[in-house]
């Protein structure tokens, strides 16, 4: 839609001026060609300003900022497109108007949609049955996501409860034995089961009512796994992981994924030359030391290989002899390893780890032995993440921060887990889309 807008903007400036005389000089068809650049470089910038990802909820002061910026970009990008290649560029009164018209008209068209989905979009009514911990999680999860299309209605107890609201997260609308009458008078779409345990009083009949009746019934992981990403490992059974076909991978993919990390490999370390040689000659001016830092790490299976980077840190960073994880304005971190570490070139040495095979281009970041011997005993199914090889970057580095501690370690395994059971050359292309995202912006660096 917003780029049909921004191309309608640049063949109505077209018009106005080729009518008056003012755009003799170009055809309909340049006039396309320059919608589509423009287009191009307006979009891109409100990708990055995460204006396509709806999970994002931006006030209008933001959503102004951010269209600022973005028609900012355009200006400037337009600029330096007409100086430089003068055939897709937009010059003269036509430049003017474009940018008036793409700014005033996005506007509008953002705060109609903004609109639209707060108030008028047709929402999923969503019903949680159970009350326990994993419902009253994935109730904050629904209410934090409502403009992907979810609404919380309530929740349903499994047995008789005091009061009228669940932690503070949505209404108690009844107990299990009024699940049908509820599900029909809130107008129900999907009932969430959220029931830890399934012995005893589990109300198969109440759920079969309701489901021929038309309204969808889905376990909570799988409710849960799809709205955040990630898989909660706080409330789930082994039998989970045991029973679900996700977490067995064909040796076709595993061939393929290997295939395409080299040959990606192979391209960028070619691309990335003179930046190598420029980041190994400031690391040499900088500070004493090696250049290059190798780093012990656990891989697949629980093999461990050494990792190769661009050394970011003094010498004696561990001079302890014990390993640290690196904190916000770690005094250890040189200048020139402030940079590298925020623009992640210090990354750039490990594609020769791609290249021998220990990780793969996409996958989860490899962790210390040290680190991973103390998180095996503190973070259950934590050995999961072994099952295939790590990467260079991954579903949890694009999803999440920077992890350096148990707690950030534990959500990023929940990430971790997902993109296992999930792994699809599809997805790996998301995540690397993402990763240039990240990249740019020095997002989550430490």
């Amino acid at each position: 839609m917003e780029g049909g807008i921004i191309l309608i903007s640049v063949l109505a400036s077209y018009s106005l001026l080729h009518g008056g005389g003012g755009a003799e000089t170009i055809e309909l068809q340049d006039a396309v060609v320059r919608g589509m650049v423009v287009a191009f470089f307006c979009q891109s910038c409100m990708y990055l300003l995460d204006m396509y990802d709806l999970k994002h909820s931006q006030r209008w002061g933001e959503l102004f900022f951010s269209l600022v910026f973005a028609v900012g970009v355009v200006c400037i990008g337009i600029g330096l497109v007409t100086y430089i290649v003068p055939e897709f560029g937009v010059a003269g009164s036509m430049y003017y108007m474009t940018v008036l018209f793409v700014a005033i008209l996005l506007l509008l068209w953002r705060v109609s949609f903004d609109i639209y989905l707060q108030r008028f979009s047709p929402k999923e009514k969503i019903l949680m049955l159970g009350t326990g911990e994993a419902a009253q999680l994935l109730g904050r999860e629904i209410r934090q996501r409502e403009r992907l299309g979810f609404q919380l209605a309530g929740f349903v107890s499994i047995g008789p409860e005091v009061g009228n609201d669940v932690a503070g997260v949505g209404k108690l609308l009844g107990d299990v034995s009024n699940l049908v009458a509820i599900a029909r008078e809130h107008r129900i779409k999907k009932v969430v089961v959220a029931l830890n345990e399934r012995r005893g009083g589990y109300p198969i009949g109440s759920l079969l009512d309701i489901k021929v009746r038309g309204c969808d019934v889905v376990e909570w992981p799988t409710f849960f796994e799809m709205l955040a990403g990630r898989i909660p490992i706080d409330n789930l059974a082994p039998s989970y992981f045991i029973f679900q076909s996700g977490f067995r991978k064909s040796a076709l993919l595993l061939f393929t994924r290997r295939l395409l990390s080299l040959m990606t490999a192979l391209v960028l370390l070619l691309l990335l030359l003179p930046v190598i040689a420029v980041t190994a000659l400031l690391i040499r001016i900088d500070s004493p030391g090696p250049v290059f830092y190798t780093q012990e790490r656990v891989g697949r299976r629980g093999k461990t290989f050494r990792i190769v980077k661009f050394r970011s840190m003094r010498v004696d960073a561990e001079s302890t002899g014990r390993a640290v994880w690196a904190t916000e304005n770690d005094p250890r971190i040189t200048r020139v390893g402030k940079w590298i570490r925020r623009t992640r070139i210090d990354e750039i040495p490990q594609l020769w780890n791609v290249l021998k095979g220990d990780i793969g281009v996409v996958g989860p970041r490899p962790e210390r032995p040290e680190f991973v011997r103390k998180l095996e005993t503190m973070i259950p199914y934590y050995t999961l993440r072994h099952t295939i090889a790590p990467g260079l970057t991954g579903w949890a580095q694009v999803m999440f921060t920077y992890c350096g501690t148990i707690e950030e370690s534990k959500e990023k395994l929940q990430y971790d887990l997902f993109y296992i059971k999930n792994m699809s050359v599809k997805l790996d292309l998301l995540i690397l889309f993402r990763t240039v995202k990240i990249v740019l912006l020095g997002r989550g660096a430490r």
